[in-house]
């Protein structure tokens, strides 16, 4: 396997490393198989995502305590770990670093964060609460100062956004969906970490789930641009073996390879949610882009999707079916996709209709 550094951190980990979120919808031991297997493979950093629990205090990483939880217990020196709160007030935030140090690292060789997220970070509204004397930095700062996390990461699906956070100098590692479908991030931030020694890692390397058919090829051309991790989630042993390959022998793509995997992505990028989160607040509350990815991924089966689909439904959450097609959302979209007419199609879907 091939090791890079993370910026300023000076971890050095695995070029593929484990995207999280695949894990959520497996049973205890497979998942756990899988990230043993992933170890073995010299896979040495995972980057923990609970679906939509992230946004459940009550519910916030207990599935990563019983699936990650155990093998820490016995490979903690081989593990570097990304913990991730959706929140942005301080409070908030301070109660997820103390509840992951609790359920995932209590009883390890190392009880504390590798590498703690704030995510999420789409609009300035989140940022401006995360900077604010209120905010998820300072419980941060605190943290680090008592020695609770390492280092700071910031995740956003928006490149405007993600620039001005990381221009505030308190962040180490930068996270970013980035695909042959999704360049932004190479005209600013890349070349802004780069210039300032801030760790890079691509998350959401097959869009989400809907490049999964030549996933070697999307992989590979990520590799041929300066970031430093890629982070595919793995759902089997095949995925696993399939997506580290080109960590352990790494060839660059073909002029006939590019051209397949530009005509794969042609369609798929006609109605492609960039996540920027331009469409946000919603009129009726409804967090669009993580309704379309729900409905467009081939990460999770249909049925997985309209379970948890029908749990957001039982908590209260607002889904696609709330859509009143106000239209406001096309207005603020920058590449005006029909999201009403999306998510009634996603609606019909995941509702099974």
């Amino acid at each position: 396997m091939r090791y890079k550094r993370l910026g300023r951190t000076n971890l050095e980990l695995s070029v593929i490393s484990f995207g999280g979120l695949a894990l959520f919808f497996k049973e205890i031991d497979e998942a756990t198989a899988l990230i043993e297997a992933a170890l073995d493979e010299g896979i040495n950093y995972i980057d923990c995502d609970e679906a939509g629990n992230q946004f459940v205090p009550a519910l916030v990483y207990e599935d990563t305590r019983n699936k990650l939880g155990p093998v820490l217990k016995r490979r903690r020196n081989e593990l570097v770990v990304g913990i991730k709160s959706m929140f942005a007030k301080k409070e908030d935030v301070a109660r997820d670093i103390d509840k992951a140090l609790e359920y995932i690292f209590k009883g390890t060789g190392k009880e504390k964060i590798d590498i703690f997220h704030l995510a999420h970070v789409d609009v300035d509204e989140k940022l401006d609460l995360l900077l604010s004397p209120a905010g998820g930095l300072a419980a941060v700062d605190e943290a680090r100062q008592q020695g609770k996390l390492d280092h700071v990461l910031v995740a956003s699906h928006n490149p405007k956004v993600l620039l001005r956070a990381l221009k505030t100098g308190q962040f180490d590692v930068a996270e970013f969906p980035f695909t042959i479908i999704e360049q932004d991030y190479l005209k600013e931030v890349v070349p802004y970490c780069r210039e300032h020694d801030i760790g890079t890692i691509a998350m959401k390397p097959l869009g989400g789930g809907q490049l999964t058919q030549r996933a070697d090829l999307c992989i590979r051309w990520i590799m041929n641009h300066d970031v430093d991790i890629i982070i595919p989630g793995m759902k089997t042993m095949e995925e696993l073996k399939q997506n580290i390959q080109p960590g352990h022998n790494y060839v660059p793509l073909s002029q006939e390879e590019l051209k397949e995997l530009e005509e794969i992505a042609r369609p798929i990028g006609q109605e492609y949610c960039h996540r920027c989160g331009y469409c946000l607040p919603c009129s009726q509350g409804i967090h669009i882009f993580s309704q379309i990815d729900m409905y467009k991924t081939a990460t999770i089966s249909l049925e997985q999707k309209r379970s948890l689909y029908k749990q957001m439904k039982a908590r209260g959450a607002k889904t696609a079916g709330d859509c009143v097609a106000c239209g406001l959302c096309i207005e603020k979209c920058p590449f005006k996709l029909p999201i009403p007419e999306i998510l009634e199609r996603a609606d019909k879907a995941l509702s099974g209709e």
